[in-house]
């Protein structure tokens, strides 16, 4: 492990040392992020890095405000007032909206945009139900393109904010020749779709993945237009020319950096050397542990502005409920299985030792900070006696004496010695060790298996893993939990990895998204934690604290609890660093 260490750190200076020292008076931002993105496709792709970028170059029709954290108009004139039956609502986009060949952004790209949502043959299956469960139809005002009217299928608690993270797109960008206007809203939701030749051809092109890596592909309305892309490496976004919101006084639509370019760094030892000589601006994903020894450095201090707040995101290790029993072995089926397995990861032991502290636990899927948090479900310790004896009682003994604890499944002994996959990264391949020894004191083999971000995700999906290291990033809004924890999400290879979920959890689901009595949709999600933390398909490890550190050259270098937790398009270089060539100070 000191060897690995010794040589991350010698190969990180010599990388620094070989690239020239940064003129700091250049309006570009150097953003760190630590993977690369699975893609930036309008639609198909879904992580977090992916995200992060569309804060940038694409916009929503309205969206959480990341201070006050309420929902407030972005593309529209106003939050719409619902109709008296609650079905309907009425939107307005603003005047001037404008796509980058200059034509108007109007009600025909949002139908458009709602129709790749809605469709059976995009390849969104991870989101889609968030939207085929409220969304029922688009209707254009005839009169005015600029209006359009949104019908719900039912009264919803999403109705309202559906449109918070559905993405514009540009219609005649991706559909020059209409092929879509052939399709109506009643079509989509049939369960007798019809997939015409026409439709079959338009859809292989639109997913295709190279949709998501080519810039001239990656045209969204924001600020922002991705300009070039080294894979592994780094992803440059430049600021627009004549772009339509430039006059806006919205802090969403300020633009002072020329250029950000995002820094992919995986290596923890590599961002603390980055920051030490100032080669990135501004980071929210460097270690726990480098962050607070870069604190004690003056030099850093007098650079940085830096600190730990708390988040809405959390990280979990899924157990795969419903493995095919061939490639994927049923470990993990019985429930008192899962719960031994709660009790054998040393949550506490991983919070001290890998983030000194800077995280908190959660016992369900929602995060404390939250009213709708379920506060009377207990923590689960680590009990190695305790995940013995439920073990046993689910017929996992040693009967070879191998240490290994063994049971006849179908005629054939199987040894409980499962895959626990998990992203390469150094901290959680830490992270996944800790865990691997707790384990063998209970007789149970976890054999950490790395695997790049693409693969690991893919697999998820496929639900082809026994156990696998994952990390949701949530929010302060509604998390309709639809996409991670109904059954039809795992049918269709949407979000619900673990195969979670019976008719019960499901109508509890359902209680909780068709009413608007908040009274009625709390105590839904509080009944609905109690059902997962019983059948305990994830083992929720801990919400780790965000970590900032935001170069001082630049004004507006705010801090949020909201993601991302930062505005960069807010920041605006100081004159006295645009008057100057500066050079990185020398961190002794």
């Amino acid at each position: 492990m000191i060897k690995k260490l010794l040589t991350i750190l010698f190969i990180s200076v010599i990388l620094i040392s070989c690239v020239d020292e940064r003129d700091l008076s250049k309006n570009t931002v150097i953003a760190h992020i630590t993977a690369q993105p699975d893609g930036l496709h309008p639609f198909n792709d879904n992580s977090m890095q992916r995200s992060y970028i569309f804060n940038y170059t694409q916009k929503t029709l309205i969206k959480l405000d990341i201070e006050s954290l309420e929902y407030i108009p972005y593309l529209v004139k106003e939050i719409p007032t619902p109709s008296a039956d609650n079905l309907s609502f009425d939107y307005e986009i603003k005047e001037g909206v404008k796509w980058d060949d200059g034509t108007a952004f109007t009600a025909e790209d949002v139908a458009f945009s709602v129709k790749l949502m809605l469709c059976p043959l995009t390849n969104n299956a991870q989101m889609k139900s968030n939207y085929t469960t409220v969304i029922k139809s688009i209707e254009i005002d005839p009169g005015n393109p600029l209006k359009f009217t949104m019908h719900a299928l039912n009264i919803n608690w999403s109705n309202l904010h559906i449109f918070s993270e559905l993405y514009m797109v540009q219609k005649s960008l991706w559909d020059p020749k209409g092929v879509l206007d052939n399709v109506n809203f009643t079509d989509l939701s049939s369960e007798n779709f019809n997939e015409t030749e026409a439709l079959q051809e338009w859809f292989n092109a639109y997913n295709n993945a190279d949709n998501g890596y080519q810039p001239e592909k990656l045209v969204g309305l924001g600020a922002y237009q991705v300009t070039e892309w080294e894979a592994s490496q780094y992803i440059t976004i430049e600021k627009k020319e004549n772009w339509w919101g430039a006059n806006d006084n919205s802090v969403y639509n300020k633009a002072y950096p020329d250029k950000i370019i995002f820094k992919i760094i995986k290596e923890d030892a590599s961002s603390y050397l980055a920051l030490k000589n100032q080669e990135i601006d501004v980071t929210t994903r460097i270690g726990t542990v480098k962050l607070k020894k870069l604190q004690e450095r003056e030099y850093f201090n007098n650079n940085y502005d830096s600190d730990f707040l708390n988040q809405y995101s959390y990280s979990y290790m899924g157990l795969n409920m419903k493995p095919d029993g061939i490639k994927r072995k049923p470990y993990f089926v019985d429930k008192k299985v899962r719960r031994a397995m709660a009790y054998l990861v040393p949550i506490e032991e991983i919070i001290e030792v890998m983030v000194h502290g800077k995280a908190s636990r959660q016992a369900s899927n929602i995060s404390p900070l939250k009213s709708t948090y379920n506060d009377t479900l207990k923590l689960i310790p680590l009990d190695i006696e305790k995940a013995k004896k439920l073990l046993s009682e689910a017929g996992w003994e040693d009967t070879d004496g191998d240490n290994i604890r063994d049971k006849m499944i179908n005629g054939v002994k199987v040894p409980f010695t499962f895959e626990l996959s998990y992203m390469s990264s150094a901290t959680t391949k830490e992270i996944v060790l800790m865990i691997k020894e707790s384990m063998y004191k209970a007789g149970i083999v976890a054999k950490p298996t790395p695997m790049d971000f693409t693969l690991f995700y893919k697999n998820a999906m496929d639900h082809n893993f026994d156990g696998m290291m994952g990390g949701w990033g949530s929010s302060a809004s509604y998390s309709n939990p639809m996409q991670l924890w109904h059954t039809s999400s795992w049918v269709n290879k949407g979000s619900n990895f673990c195969g979670f979920g019976d008719a019960e959890s499901d109508a509890l689901i359902e209680e909780a998204n068709l009413t608007l009595d908040p009274e009625i949709h709390r105590n839904a999600l509080l009944k609905l934690q109690a059902k997962i933390y019983e059948e305990q398909p994830y083992i929720f490890t801990y919400s780790s604290m965000r970590k900032f550190a935001i170069h001082k050259r630049f004004n507006n270098r705010k801090m949020f609890y909201e993601r991302p937790g930062v505005m960069i398009q807010n920041f605006e270089l100081k004159a006295a660093f645009s008057s100057q060539n500066l050079t990185p100070t020398d961190g002794q």
